[in-house]
């Protein structure tokens, strides 16, 4: 080859491999394009599907998470809606989208899009349309005037519902998964009203499966059941809303429902010095009170050992065997009341305004004598459980108010079959400790009444939640330090009570306690968690104080006590490490329900 050919073939290499590059790179660049316009198209095409369907989930999930029943009557709706999420589901969910789902911060919107409609439509097609007819049959089968379920009916309804709750749990963790990285805020927006709907929806679902459940077996499908309904007051506080003033029983036989006895803690406790016997952590933490008077069984968290005690009381004094327990709270009466209108009692008047001032200060007031007392709350249970299922009730009402006091922890259920029991799971009927969950409510603050009076109506306050890196701790590796992972509960506690307090009747202020002037407030505050934390500071004011705590059926609980003077505002924490190989979250926190003022907030955040 001459040295011109070898100058031309030098000269015409790099002009090759340039047009190469050069035509590669046209070709990336018309991929990108054509993938940009595909993926744009789809999302533009999707987004109308999904604006469109917005306005109608929206009302659609909270008219059925507000009335079930309501579910049949837009059963077209339903079909309408599920099939315009599915065809924006269908629209994203191809290789192209999913390709530019790496792309940097455009991808995590894109992904964060396509997870939001995969679970609305998954929420719509599995969780929602599947138990349109299951949402009827359980309406009809509730007869409140009969006082009677139809436990068969209820029992059709099981399979369908817990498939629909299934679906639902996976549209949740989808939702979760969606909310992950840095998304515009219209998105983030927009995942986070995806969430809420589907929470309530879920919630909804979840206690309609639990009851379908349950309810076939628990009202007496296979054979009698015989159950203490405890009527917990608020205004002397206890773990589970306050203490057992009026006792009823309750019987099921087939489905249908009967009132027994009126009790007052009298006719069920023991002679003196002849309590039942309580665990030496028990004794610990709550001293030997426990097992001396019913008006005691929820001084512990666990609700599940009140039920026992309830049982064992209920054997000892009457020789009757319990199938279960039923605590419910004064702040449900004026749930319910709404639901029903007003009923009177003794002369007085109650609706869902007043119920709660009438019933935790104006009858102590007025009301001379304990025993009068007695039977003003006797003649309560049984006014209201005629008004529940009186002709006329509202099914629906007398429901959405039950569902939410139990939402709030306002009732509580302890089953003596422990298959029954198992089927709570960490529900809210589930009592105080059975609500702590590493899944968002990792601890719990609890409030016990040390007045023995009634005057936590002039109890106020806040219970906070925290998860947070607290001051490094050594290792055991010198010169080195690791950082723990605590989670701190708050109680902070203040007192309403007037100046005059102290010329107030002692049914009130309480017969006189050591230490304790006339009109203050004694609070036992008690702190529990998941068995994923433990105990390592308690402080009162600021100021450090001893921790005493022990191990309640497998949960940490520490406590502390404070007094209160009228007008008294007073701070308790709690901190809790992490132990290394578990991750709670916190999302909310779980307390004792009052019926005046008390906030609840949480700061979200896991504690990783």
């Amino acid at each position: 080859m001459s040295g011109r050919s070898r100058r031309r073939a030098r000269a015409a290499g790099p002009a090759r491999a340039t047009r190469v590059v050069l035509l590669s790179l046209c070709a990336l660049a018309f991929v990108a394009v054509a993938a940009a316009v595909w993926v744009g198209a789809r999302l533009a095409i999707s987004y109308g599907h999904v604006s469109a369907a917005r306005a109608e989930a929206s009302s659609t999930m909270a008219a059925v998470s507000a009335d079930p029943a309501s579910a049949g009557s837009r059963a077209d709706r339903l079909q309408e809606l599920g099939g315009r999420l599915a065809e924006a589901r269908d629209l994203t969910g191809d290789v192209v989208w999913r390709s530019a789902e790496f792309v940097p911060i455009a991808g995590a919107n894109l992904r964060s899009y396509r997870l939001t409609v995969e679970a609305l439509a998954e929420t719509v097609e599995a969780g929602l349309a599947p138990v349109v007819s299951d949402f009827a049959r359980l309406e009809s089968a509730v007869s409140l005037s009969g006082r009677s379920v139809d436990t068969a009916a209820v029992s059709r309804t099981a399979a369908g519902l817990h498939t629909a709750e299934a679906a639902l749990d996976r549209s949740r963790a989808t939702l979760r998964d969606a909310a992950e990285g840095p998304l515009v805020p219209q998105l983030a927006a927009g995942v986070r009203q995806a969430t809420e709907l589907v929470d309530s929806l879920h919630g909804t679902v979840s206690a309609l499966s639990v009851a379908a459940r349950i309810v076939p077996a628990a009202l007496g499908a296979d054979g009698a059941k015989n159950y203490a309904l405890l009527f917990n007051n608020n205004a002397e506080l206890r773990t589970t809303g306050g203490i057992a003033g009026a006792i009823s029983e309750l019987t099921a036989d087939g489905g249908r429902l009967e009132l027994g006895r009126q009790l007052v803690p009298e006719q069920l406790n023991p002679p003196d010095g002849a309590g039942l016997a309580v665990t030496p952590e028990e004794s610990a933490l709550f001293g030997e009170r426990l097992g001396g008077y019913i008006q005691n069984v929820n001084l512990t968290p666990d609700f599940v050992r009140s039920g026992e005690l309830t049982a064992a009381h209920f054997r000892a004094a009457l020789g009757t065997d319990l199938d279960g327990v039923v605590s419910i709270d004064t702040a449900t009466i004026a749930l319910l009341l709404a639901a029903t209108g007003p009923i009177t009692v003794d002369g007085r008047e109650l609706n869902s305004e007043n119920a709660t001032r009438v019933l935790l200060s104006d009858v102590y007031l007025q009301i001379p004598s304990r025993d009068q007392q007695d039977v003003f709350f006797g003649e309560l249970t049984q006014v209201m459980f005629d008004k529940l299922f009186g002709s006329g009730t509202s099914t629906v009402g007398v429901l959405t108010a039950l569902g939410t006091a139990a939402e709030q922890g306002r009732i509580s259920v302890w089953f003596a079959d422990s298959a029954l029991q198992r089927q709570l799971g960490g529900g809210p009927l589930n009592g105080p400790l059975g609500r702590l969950t590493d899944r968002g409510a990792p601890v719990g603050v609890f409030l016990v009444d040390g007045t023995a009076g009634k005057m936590d109506t002039y109890l106020e306050g806040t219970f906070t939640a925290a998860c947070h890196a607290a001051e490094p701790a050594a290792t055991s590796t010198p010169g080195t330090a690791t950082t723990r992972r605590t989670v701190t509960a708050t109680a902070t506690l203040a007192s309403t009570a007037p100046a005059d307090i102290a010329t107030y009747p002692w049914v009130v202020t309480g017969p006189g306690v050591p230490g304790l002037a006339t009109g203050g407030i004694r609070t036992m505050v008690q702190f529990a968690a998941t068995d994923s934390l433990r105990p390592t500071r308690v402080t009162i004011d600021g100021a450090e104080v001893p921790i005493l705590t022990r191990m309640i059926d497998g949960h940490p609980v520490v406590v502390a006590e404070i007094d209160l003077a009228p007008g008294a505002v007073s701070v308790v924490v709690a901190d809790f490490v992490a132990l290394p190989t578990r991750s709670p979250t916190v999302d909310r926190v779980v307390a004792t329900p009052t019926a005046t003022e008390f906030e609840h907030y949480a700061e979200p955040g896991t504690c990783d």
